[in-house]
């Protein structure tokens, strides 16, 4: 875990992270919901839709 002064900062270190595991990142907003989900890596090709 890590601390930042801006959301900005820490969605990057966090993107970085999530780039070196191959995993999904789900950033959220401050109520909580996600705003956004990057997956990078170990996604199934054959996803219908």
């Amino acid at each position: 875990m890590s601390i930042h002064d801006t959301k900005e900062e820490a969605v990057n270190a966090a993107r970085d992270i999530a780039r070196k595991n191959k995993v999904e990142l789900i950033i959220h907003n401050l109520n909580g919901r996600i705003s956004r989900r990057n997956s990078y890596g170990h996604d199934p090709r054959n996803v219908p839709g």
